[in-house]
């Protein structure tokens, strides 16, 4: 069994979200789609492109090259530090990163093509206020039934005990009154088995489980591994609901 106490010390000296290596390591079962694909089909060299809650920025410099310009923006300063950090790593030129609150996106009317919005929260009037004319916004959210297994043995969680689909019909909602048209909806649910070092660090610095702590949390991290583990890794899953859509009218 690992040793959860040296598990934890190490995720929290990590400053900033980066997790390209977990994804590197996870395995997957069942299907989804490619997040990714999906905002460059939508984008061309002539696109602006706005990253709401861009965390660390990896996945903003992944894309960068499709479009024009690229901009992203977090609440917090530490994300945006580890952003700038990967954006000189990247040799990335048409990337700008910036501390904001998506309440009030620093940017003026109609001023993007495309803006995406993965995991954060957004405010659809604002979206719809930095957008051009049949400008397209894509949101990917966590759903409330995400990684259920590790939730049930915590007795606590991000949208833990909600019923699915709550975010996403408020949200589809919320846009709709903003103006905006509804061109996709969907939702996967898939299985996910995670080394124990790398599911750790998912939950120290992630909204999954509030208020990790080790003292408190040490058997129970414990009882996660001895019900849910396969093999060298420990089995959950990841539930996710997309919403694609266009500005249509005021």
């Amino acid at each position: 069994m690992e040793d959860y106490k040296e598990l934890y010390d190490k995720a929290s000296s990590v400053i900033g979200w980066d997790f390209s290596d977990i994804r590197k390591r996870l395995k997957t079962e069942g299907r989804k789609w490619n997040y990714i694909e999906l905002v460059k089909t939508y984008g061309n060299r002539d696109s602006f492109l706005l990253d709401i809650g861009t965390g660390g920025g990896e996945l903003l410099l992944e894309v960068a090259n499709y479009f024009r310009k690229a901009y992203g923006i977090d609440v917090s300063p530490k994300m945006i530090k580890t952003a700038n950090k990967n954006l000189k790593e990247s040799k990335v030129s048409n990337v700008e990163f910036s501390v904001a609150d998506s309440k009030k996106i620093p940017f003026k009317d109609e001023y993007f093509d495309i803006v995406i919005c993965r995991h954060a929260p957004f405010y659809a009037k604002e979206v719809f206020r930095v957008l051009k004319p049949k400008g397209i916004f894509i949101t990917q959210q966590v759903a409330e039934n995400d990684k259920i297994n590790i939730k049930k043995v915590f007795e606590r969680g991000q949208s833990y005990g909600e019923e699915p689909g709550t975010l996403m019909n408020k949200y589809v909602k919320e846009l709709k009154e903003a103006g905006f048209r509804i061109i996709r909806e969907d939702k996967f649910n898939i299985i996910e088995y995670y080394i124990p070092g790398d599911l750790v660090f998912l939950l120290k610095n992630t909204p999954i489980v509030d208020g990790i702590d080790i003292k408190k949390d040490y058997l129970l991290l414990e009882k996660l591994e001895r019900e849910h583990n396969v093999g060298d890794r420990i089995k959950t899953n990841a539930s996710r609901s997309l919403i694609i859509c266009k500005k249509v009218s005021i």
